[in-house]
């Protein structure tokens, strides 16, 4: 990355001085961003472009170069890289469009000219992106017009878009957020993300990283990145559902991600995942700023009506407004001039109108141990006050930086003091006060810096038991394969036996007991339930018989033909709460574990909860705690807990069962029975489905 970043010559490949060249914006950002680099414009026609000369072929350039940016029809990208290879320039920016994400020969092109980087030891950006900028060099290659161009600061962008890069760092511009470096992965041949985002996290200009991506290469790679990292990581991924997949499937060429996946890898690594630009733009406002520690927010405003406002934010966003202190309280008291305003938090400021009690009062707050946050909601409100406002808002942010207390201002009323904020104090500022919160809320987020990496835990189960059990062809287990796997990996399973006469059916129940169950199982049936293949408190060996009968007619209406099938008797459990616990493989991020309302209150509830293998036990235990079913499973108003403590220990199984078994596509107990007041678990059904890893 540091070749690409820190080229001191540049080819530009495609340029011609006909009108509307777009090779011809990569020159004139080169030269509109100050690039002290050499600029060598490149294409067949010759000629000269902003006083530079065109050379006709890159053969005929004067001297060797670091890096060739190219924009040129994609039918002859493949030849222009080829070229660099001989002349050994090892470092090339694609622009050109018409790869993989228009159609199969597009494809067909880039795996020409995936060969050639390999041939030649060369590395490549795009194509179909804006390629790279970095604001320390002037080294800007777009080819689009930048205008605002991004002004010089300490926030680095990653975007698979280069339209969504560009558009993102105009707005920053114009709300006094400065760009380090930003890089365009367009289709991702092969520079991708986390090559990029391990890059910008060691670069000392780069105080925070921005992803925008329409697809995730190596999810868990990400995660290690994230839970490395001093710097927060803003990722906006919004491919996640199928309103989405279309597009940027024919946009970048890429996947659909799932949001739910996404978020549990975002919570466990520190990342703050985006679903508004909007979102990001406020929130990196407080990059820089010290961590957000805890929820004691107090709020310092010029108006009632905005203190209202925020208040009712900070509910929303989990911000607790503690009482003042005795001594801040008195001097609010003391200077109201009507002794109208009272001494609470949100402190309402409209009826004091000097400032030195407003440096008073952020001066004690940046002193007390007992505030984790500060909220300015400031407003001159005439022209008089105006100077003494701005000496005022600047006391107040040096006290903040030199306690190293988060300070967020929102601006009221004068609009144009925005500008003095973000030019004259170099100070981001909000619009309004609901902003401020969730921008305050986000910065607590990523002070928590994720999840603690998991801890080793001894294996807690006898994997060459599990592989004996473990069939060669990809699909689904029978039942009776599944309940025997879950057993041999040490989670409790109801009693059971399987049938495949009318006979052993009896005879299996007689030994379990009455009331028993009936189940009908194969291969091809997933959803014993819908199929009515489930037959419950069977009182008697009549019922037995004449419920593997009716398993029989439904098996012969429902399999495929010549589908082999068994019944499986099952001791009826009484009481219990259903639970959902399983697991199943994302293409992304690997094993995720799942855990939440089983039986019909899985769908109806959608009370689960996400984390990505491996689990240990105390995160386990966690995660059972972040459902409202594991709430109710701790114990309220009196009932006695569950045993959670079998409930982590199996989540912990599935982990290791995922990860030392990559066969293993999916693991769905559903339901699990957890008993309030009664030790361990029981798994009273279980769907296995495994493939070629």
């Amino acid at each position: 990355m540091e070749k690409f970043f820190n080229a001191q010559s540049v080819a530009v490949v495609g340029v011609s001085d006909k009108p509307f060249n777009l090779a011809q914006g990569i020159v004139a950002n080169l030269l509109k961003f100050g690039y002290q680099g050499k600029i060598l414009p490149v294409g067949p026609r010759g000629g000269n472009v902003f006083g530079l000369p065109i050379y006709p072929r890159l053969e005929d350039l004067p001297q060797a170069v670091d890096l060739a940016v190219i924009m040129t029809p994609a039918k002859v990208v493949p030849q222009a890289v080829e070229t660099c290879g001989r002349l050994g320039i090892k470092r090339v920016v694609v622009e050109s469009a018409g790869f993989s994400e228009l159609n199969e020969a597009g494809r067909a092109m880039e795996e020409e000219i995936r060969v050639l980087l390999h041939r030649y030891g060369m590395r490549l950006v795009g194509p179909n992106g804006l390629g790279l900028i970095n604001m320390a060099t002037g080294l800007a290659l777009p080819f689009a017009s930048l205008d605002p161009p991004p002004i010089k600061g300490r926030i680095a962008i990653i975007s698979q878009s280069g339209g969504v890069g560009s558009h993102l760092f105009a707005w920053m511009a114009k709300e006094g957020l400065g760009l380090s470096k930003f890089l365009s992965l367009g289709n991702r041949l092969d520079v991708a993300e986390n090559e990029v985002l391990s890059y910008f996290l060691a670069d000392p200009e780069s105080q925070a990283v921005y992803l925008y991506l329409e697809g995730l290469r190596d999810g868990r790679e990400l995660m290690a990145l994230a839970k490395e990292a001093a710097k927060p990581i803003y990722i906006h991924a919004p491919n996640v559902g199928e309103e989405t997949a279309l597009i940027a499937h024919s946009h970048t060429a890429s996947l659909a991600t799932d949001e739910r996946v996404f978020e549990a890898a975002c919570r466990q690594s520190g990342m703050l995942p985006i679903k508004r630009q909007t979102e990001f733009l406020n929130a990196a406002k407080l990059a820089g700023q010290p961590p957000v520690t805890g929820s004691r927010l107090v709020v310092l405003s010029r108006t009632g009506g905005e203190a209202v406002v925020t208040a009712y934010a900070c509910r929303q966003w989990g911000f607790k407004l503690p009482p003042l202190s005795p001594q801040l309280a008195e001097l609010l008291t003391q200077r109201s001039r009507a002794g109208i305003i009272r001494p609470t938090n949100p402190i309402d400021l409209g009826d004091i109108f000097d400032f030195a009690v407003y440096e008073e009062i952020v001066a004690a707050l940046c002193r007390d141990p007992e505030v984790d946050a500060i909220l300015l909601n400031y407003g001159p409100m005439a022209e008089f006050e105006m100077e003494r406002g701005r000496q005022m808002a600047r006391y107040c942010l040096e006290q903040a930086r030199a306690a190293a207390k988060p300070l967020a201002v929102t601006i009221l009323v004068t609009l144009e003091e925005e500008e003095f904020f973000r030019e004259t104090l170099g100070t981001p500022v909000f619009h309004f006060p609901e902003d401020a919160v969730e921008a305050l809320a986000a910065h607590r987020y990523l002070a928590q810096r994720g999840e603690t990496a998991a801890r080793a835990t001894p294996p807690l189960f006898d994997p060459e038991r599990a592989a004996h059990l473990l069939p060669e062809p990809p699909g689904f287990l029978s039942l009776p394969q599944a309940l025997s796997l879950i057993e041999a990996v040490g989670i409790a399973v109801a009693p059971w036996r399987a049938a495949a006469a009318p006979e052993e059916a009896v005879a299996g129940a007689a030994i379990l007991g009455y009331p028993v169950c009936l189940k009908l199982a194969a291969a091809s049936l997933v959803h014993k339930t819908e199929a009515g293949a489930v037959l419950l408190d069977l009182k008697d060996a009549a019922a037995v018989a004449a419920g593997f009968a009716r398993l029989a007619e439904i098996a012969g209406e429902s399999l495929p033909s010549g589908e082999d099938w068994q019944v499986v008797v099952m001791d009826q459990v009484k009481g219990g709460r259903e639970l959902l616990v399983g697991a199943r493989r994302d293409p992304v991020f690997g094993p995720v574990l799942a855990f939440g309302a089983g039986g019909v209150g899985t769908e109806v509830l959608e009370d689960i909860s996400l984390s990505i293998a491996p689990l240990d036990l105390p995160q386990a235990r966690a995660q059972i705690g972040a459902t409202r079913v594991g709430k109710m499973l701790a114990g309220i108003r009196g009932q006695a807990p569950a045993d959670l403590d079998a409930l982590g220990r199996t989540l912990a199984v599935l982990s290791q069962l995922m990860l030392q078994f990559p066969q293993i596509q999916e693991v769905d107990l559903n339901p699990v029975l957890a008993f309030p007041g009664e030790p361990g678990l029981v798994a009273v059904d279980a769907r296995i489905r495994v493939g070629f890893p």
